[in-house]
């Protein structure tokens, strides 16, 4: 039987638990089946539960004598240790783990905790529908986005209503289909209407529908049902059923092959983003014909189970399943990459997710939102269960002051959006700066002026040349697309490693900053940049050291006068692997320009952040970046310094 809410005063007795299965965080005892069993057997409630949903939802092998299992806060993981070399298994070895997620509806957390906001031991959630294509999935969008509209502040708009040069009409009565594309100065004059923005794969698809300028035409007049692709088909349904009219997709609203068109609407992706209703993202889908809805796999199905209560005649609907891989409460744009969708792999993906004040993922499992308030998911939690993730934290950011979290160190929001950006895939390298400058154009509006150079911002100059190329290295890019001090010089994913450091001293002044753009867009592509930078510097030598060595910064060394400087140095490129006028051969000379001390945690010890540097071979009056120091011993940087002399530089 099941009690009725209110009935139970002193509630914290109500769930089950003995010396085998202890509430959290007692996770000390490992009991194996054979033990739950037993304790189960004897009357815990929790333990009879648990054997229940082991013998459900895990393979056969989860039974053995040798799998040891522990309980945390709804969730049940058993670990076989003797396929683990030394007894310990890593957390992320989803071979040797088994894991259930046991969940109750939101109603029955009131059975427990008179506030819904306090913490259970049974999570609340929701048993996932079968497809994201059923009722229930667009009945919990619509909660999500009337819940955001009417009380979400940092949601609202914070600037004059826009409208794109170009939407996509999907209720049209004047075609058939009802989608035609519309020039919106001439058919929604100074007209504020909502629309919504799709975020998708591109992949080697290419839509009949894709607006060209000899389909220009034929779009306005309207676009056969038959000639657009199933992911567009899936995703204007979606938003009819929503009451939704007016639709935003690049491959339609941009001409793809005016180059003057897509590099002013490509400047635009700031507002168009950032000033929608919503962006729906088809998030596990790889191209516009896969379709936007998923199923869920028999793997993450639901299973309904009953757990006893002490008070002897209560018995509890718990459900439980494998926890399914979804990113709501992901701390990165990227989970694991054997687990990251297709969407979330592409590079101009991030700043379409950042800069939208409302972003609806149809993932592989469920749908789940995002907006500049809170994360959900469609399988945890009630409207009070929510997270916080980078996507919240990074995209305030980008919203200004009136949005931005707190933080002691200003300069590292921007930093993470490059970190994050810079471990997506771009199908062409010239795309580097254009597919973040949507982000950048944003940022820009609420610093007071500050220039943007190169994917860096003057103020935070010093900050900013602090960047290290992570592994695996790779050959310098053959195409230039940026200075070498920018981390769009390297095709690799870039770090700034003191980004939560404070700074003690900078170093570096920066003298001037040029560009050279290649288009009207102030973030967007350059022709060329540098900057005249002044400083402590010394010359050395770089010796190569061991090109297989498991560190990067183990591969090459400095020789200083008489002094080796080793295990510091951070390449940007793999040198050895390059060609031409990028190769840094063994015995370089090379200039060692002091950037930043920072103060490590503690404040009794600094890392000295240096820049490594080598003559142009194309100009000798001129250096490039090869490299950084990141010295954490004292009597080196004592040694150094002390052997350097203030100079002005200007690096290319």
């Amino acid at each position: 039987m099941f009690i009725e809410l209110g009935q139970v005063e002193d509630r914290g007795w109500l769930v089950p638990s003995c010396l085998t299965c202890p509430p959290p965080p007692h996770v000390q005892r490992k009991p194996t089946y054979e033990d739950l069993r037993q304790a189960g057997e004897k009357g815990c409630g929790k333990c009879a539960l648990f054997t229940q949903a082991i013998l459900a939802i895990c393979a056969p092998g989860a039974c053995l004598p040798a799998v040891e299992w522990s309980w945390n806060y709804s969730v049940l993981t058993g670990r076989d240790r003797s396929r683990s070399g030394r007894g310990e298994t890593k957390v992320d070895d989803l071979d040797l783990a088994y894991e259930i997620e046991f969940f109750i509806h939101p109603d029955s957390k009131r059975l427990f905790v008179p506030n819904p906001r306090l913490p259970t031991e049974f999570h609340v959630g929701y048993p996932v529908p079968k497809s994201t294509d059923f009722d229930e999935t667009l009945s919990r969008i619509r909660s999500w986005y009337s819940t955001c509209v009417e009380f979400h502040d940092n949601c609202k708009p914070d600037s004059e209503p826009y409208v794109p040069t170009r939407l996509l009409d999907i209720q049209s009565p004047l075609y058939e289909s009802r989608v035609r594309l519309l020039e919106t100065q001439i058919e929604l004059p100074d007209t504020q209407v909502d629309y919504v923005c799709l975020s998708h794969c591109w992949a080697k698809s290419r839509p009949d529908c894709i607006t060209l300028r000899s389909t220009l035409d034929n779009n306005i007049k309207g676009i056969r049902w038959e000639g657009i692709p199933k992911t567009f088909q899936d995703v204007i349904e979606v938003l009819r059923r929503l009451h939704f009219r007016y639709l935003w997709i690049d491959s339609i609203c941009i001409i793809q092959d005016d180059a003057d068109d897509w590099t002013r609407e490509a400047a635009a992706m700031c507002n168009v983003y950032s000033q929608a209703a919503i962006t729906l993202a088809a998030t596990n889908s790889p191209d516009s014909h896969h379709g936007l809805h998923s199923v869920l796999s028999q793997d993450y199905r639901c299973h309904e189970f009953s757990m006893a209560l002490n008070d002897g005649i209560t018995n509890l609907r718990v459900w439980g399943r494998r926890p399914i891989p979804h990113f709501a409460n992901s701390e990165t744009h990227n989970m694991r990459q054997d687990e990251t969708p297709p969407l979330l792999k592409r590079g101009w993906v991030l700043q379409e997710r950042l800069l939208s004040r409302r972003v609806v993922h149809f993932a592989n499992a469920e749908v789940t939102w995002e907006c500049l308030d809170r994360c959900q998911c469609q399988c945890l939690g009630a409207d009070d269960e929510h997270t916080v993730n980078q996507k919240v934290v990074l995209g305030a950011f980008l919203h200004g002051p009136r949005t931005q979290f707190k933080t002691e160190y200003p300069a590292a929001p921007w930093f993470e959006i490059v970190e994050e950006y810079t471990n997506l895939a771009l199908t062409f390298a010239k795309d580097r700066f254009p597919a973040l400058s949507g982000a950048a154009q944003r940022s820009r509006q609420f610093r007071g002026g500050d220039k943007y150079v190169a994917g860096l911002w003057e103020s935070e100059i010093a900050q900013g040349l602090a960047w290290c190329a992570c592994a695996p290295l790779r050959a310098r890019p053959k195409e230039w697309v940026a200075p070498t001090w920018s981390w769009a010089a390297v095709d690799s994913r870039v770090a700034w490693p003191g980004k939560h450091l404070e700074v003690a001293q900078e170093n570096l002044a920066l003298v001037e900053a040029n560009s050279i753009l290649s288009g009207p867009d102030p973030t967007g592509r350059l022709t060329s940049a540098r900057i005249a930078v002044r400083g402590p510097a010394t010359p050395g030598i770089l010796i190569w050291e061991n090109m297989a060595a498991a560190r990067i910064d183990s591969m090459f060394s400095l020789q200083i006068d008489s002094r080796k400087i080793a295990g510091y140095l951070w390449p940007d490129y793999a040198f050895h692997m390059s060609e031409g006028e990028s190769l840094v051969p063994h015995m370089t000379k090379v200039l060692w320009l002091a950037v930043l001390d920072l103060l490590l945690p503690g404040g009794r010890q600094h890392e000295y952040t240096r820049l490594v540097l080598r003559q142009s071979i194309q100009d000798p009056q001129e250096f490039e970046r090869i490299g950084i120091l990141r010295v954490e011993n004292k009597e080196d940087n004592d040694f150094m310094m002390e052997r350097a002399t203030c100079m002005e530089l200007i690096i290319t």
